[in-house]
């Protein structure tokens, strides 16, 4: 049986000199833990250089690795948004016990579905969440008929 590779992203914001704030992914294993003074257990991804350096990062960030890479081999992760050959634009999340795209319309495809498929990255829901686009048709004026109504579900596109 082959090993999967199992690691996690982060996204740790901090101040520079100037005042401006960064965002750095830090890519590693996942650890809760706390530290002197922290209020309690905070999260932390690990990376071994020269050693284990633990960095805290936002917990609602936290991904993991699917074990995927898109067409230009860059790795898939939990909350990227990425773009099917066949058009169909969604989010990478985990539920049900494995990844899966959420498209429109609330329609789940497991990722073991379209591996074969060529992926694209387009971004993520933390650093582009304007790639994600609510689509749904005007209301008609409420002079017209109430049974000629159409309503769309909510879908994602990519904004282009």
């Amino acid at each position: 049986m082959a090993e999967r590779e199992i690691k996690y992203r982060g996204l740790k914001t901090f101040q520079i000199f100037s005042g401006e704030m960064k965002s750095i992914w830090i890519y590693g294993f996942y650890l809760k833990r706390g530290t002197y003074g922290d209020p309690g257990p905070q999260a932390h991804i690990f990376v071994y250089e020269n050693g284990y350096e633990g960095y805290r990062v936002d917990a609602k960030t936290i991904g993991q690795f699917t074990g995927l890479v898109d067409r230009t081999g860059k790795e898939i992760y939990e909350d990227d948004i990425v773009s099917l050959d066949d058009g169909r634009v969604g989010v990478v999340s985990f539920r049900g016990g494995c990844f899966v795209l959420e498209c429109s319309n609330q329609m789940r495809q497991a990722l073991y579905d379209v591996q074969t498929w060529q992926m694209t990255i387009l971004g993520n829901t933390f650093e582009n969440p304007e790639l994600l686009v609510s689509v749904t048709a005007p209301k008609k004026n409420e002079h017209e008929n109430q049974e000629l109504e159409l309503q769309l579900e909510p879908e994602f596109v990519a904004r282009k």
